[in-house]
C-alpha cells in the first residue's frame, strides 16, 4: 500500500476544502448558485450544492457548472477520475437530458463526447447525444460514487466503478473528437424547456494517473505473508511464543555441545 501511494500522482483536487470555488478555474453560470456548503458533506467539512432553473443562460444553455481549463486532456492521454454526487429527494424527474458531470470538447458545437446525466429515473453515461455507454436507476437521497479510468482517444476506452462495484469492463469508446482536446465541467446542465427547479451535490472530485490516486478504498487488500517453518519446526518470525521456542532450542543445543567439548 505505501508503495503503491509513493508511485501514484494526484494531478488535481477540486473537493471544496478551501471553503470556496478557488480550486476550479471558471464558473459557467451563476456564482450565487453554485454555493459551497457544509451539509449535506460526503467527505470533510465541505461539498458543493448546485442550483438550476429555468432560464438561467450561460455559454448558450441553461447550466450552472464549474470548469477546469487548466488541465486539458488530449489525445493518448490515460486518467483517472473520482467524484461523488447526492441527489436530494426533491430532484426532479424529466424525460430530457440532465447533465451533472462532462468532458466537454474543445469545438464549439454538438454534444460533450463524454457525459454523466439523468433522463427520467436513470443516471446514465453518454457519448454524444446518441450512445448510451451504461445505465442504472437513479436513487435520490444518498451519496453516490463515480470511478471511471479513461484513455483519451479517438480509439479511446473507459472502466467504470459505481458505488464501490465494476459497473462497467474497459469498453471501446471514442472519447475525444478528432484534433480537439477535452476539460472537465461539473454542476448541472439540462435541456432547456426543463420548467423545475434542479438541486444537487457534489464533493471530493480528484483526478490522478492510478486509483490509489482516487480511490485507494477500491484497491485489493494486501496478501497476508505466509508463515516460514525453520528445520527445528518453529516459526522463524512472528509472535512471541515462536521466538521463545527457537531461543530455547538454541541454548539447549548450546549447553549439549558444551558437554561434549568439556568430555572429550
Amino acid at each position: 500500500m505505501i508503495r503503491l501511494l509513493l508511485l501514484s500522482t494526484v494531478l488535481w483536487r477540486g473537493d471544496f476544502e478551501t471553503g470556496d470555488l478557488s480550486q476550479w478555474d471558471r464558473v459557467d453560470g451563476l456564482s450565487s448558485m453554485l454555493t459551497v456548503v457544509s451539509s449535506p458533506v460526503h467527505q470533510g467539512s465541505y461539498a458543493l450544492r448546485v442550483e438550476l432553473h429555468q432560464g438561467q443562460i450561460s455559454s448558450s444553455g441553461t447550466r450552472n457548472e464549474l470548469e477546469l481549463g487548466s488541465v486539458p486532456f488530449v489525445e493518448g492521454d490515460e486518467y483517472w477520475y473520482a467524484w461523488s454526487t447526492y441527489f436530494p429527494g426533491t430532484f426532479p424527474s424529466n424525460d430530457k437530458w440532465q447533465v451533472f458531470t462532462q468532458w466537454h470538447h474543445s469545438g464549439c458545437c454538438g454534444s460533450p463526447p463524454l457525459a454523466f446525466a439523468i433522463r427520467g429515473e436513470q443516471v446514465r453515461l453518454m457519448h454524444g447525444d446518441d450512445q448510451l455507454v451504461w445505465s442504472a436507476p437513479l436513487v435520490r437521497g444518498v451519496w453516490h460514487d463515480f470511478v471511471i479510468h479513461v484513455r483519451w482517444s479517438v480509439n479511446g476506452w473507459i472502466e467504470l466503478w459505481y458505488d464501490g462495484k465494476k459497473a462497467l469492463d474497459q469498453t471501446p469508446v471514442p472519447t475525444i473528437y478528432a484534433g480537439e482536446f477535452n476539460y472537465l465541467k461539473q454542476g448541472l446542465y439540462w435541456d432547456p424547456t426543463i420548467s423545475s427547479v434542479g438541486v444537487l451535490v457534489h464533493d471530493r472530485t480528484i483526478i490522478g494517473t492510478t486509483m490509489a490516486d482516487v480511490a485507494p478504498e477500491l484497491l485489493p487488500p494486501p496478501p497476508t505473508p505466509a508463515v516460514e517453518k525453520t528445520s527445528l519446526g518453529f516459526s522463524s518470525g512472528g509472535c512471541s511464543h515462536s521466538g521463545r521456542g527457537t531461543m530455547i532450542a538454541v541454548a539447549i543445543l548450546g549447553l549439549v555441545v558444551f558437554a561434549l567439548r568439556r568430555r572429550g
